[in-house]
């Protein structure tokens, strides 16, 4: 059983996709602070599983559950408060993720890897969705700052699709046809990034 939190300060990073594609691919728990965007309402039928649960905190609740019988998701975003820091001391791993367009990303991503180091030295940084040359780059940046393993997971429309579809990037995959065939060069960094954190 694996706990992980997929945190960023800045919305629109992919962190919510793949927290719930993590949480779906090792049939965990999914907790998510994304009150009011209807992230279990999107992603309910994910979680299938017998005992798995997907379950929204909401703006007040001060406590997080933590379940001992299967692994645990958390999908966090915005300011860093005791819910986020709690977790963070927690967890196995923390992924920052993002998806880089310009400086104003990369800014709040470093200022986030400084501050979840804090709490937990095991981050992992997932540069996802992003132009090959764009990542080369900030893949070079970032080690030149940081020790943390780097992930790409390489732009692909499909990832601005799941939502849409309601659906893991696995499960589009086993549809077969021009999913499969689109999938080819995307779903190998996925599983390669999700088996390294159950590991």
């Amino acid at each position: 059983m694996t706990n992980v939190l997929f945190y960023s300060r800045k919305g629109g990073q992919g962190k919510t996709t793949h927290a719930v594609g993590f949480a779906h691919f090792t049939e965990s728990n999914l907790v998510t602070n994304d009150f009011g965007n209807d992230t279990v309402g999107i992603y309910q039928n994910l979680f299938d599983k017998e005992g798995q649960s997907i379950v929204e905190l909401k703006p007040d609740q001060q406590d997080v559950d933590i379940s001992e019988d299967r692994g645990n998701v958390f999908d966090f975003g915005g300011f860093m408060d005791s819910r986020v820091i709690s977790v963070a001391k927690f967890v196995d791993y923390c992924v920052m993720p993002i998806h880089y367009q310009s400086s104003a990303d990369l800014k709040p991503a470093i200022k986030t890897i400084v501050e979840l180091e804090k709490y937990n030295k095991k981050i992992v940084i997932l540069i996802n969705n992003t132009d090959k040359k764009d990542s080369a780059l900030l893949e070079e940046s970032l080690k030149e700052r940081f020790s943390h393993p780097i992930f790409i997971v390489p732009k692909s429309k499909f990832i601005n699709r799941l939502p849409d579809e309601g659906k893991s990037v696995f499960q589009l995959s086993q549809e077969g046809g021009l999913n499969k065939h689109m999938l080819r060069n995307l779903l190998p960094k996925i599983q390669e990034f999700y088996t390294y954190l159950s590991k």
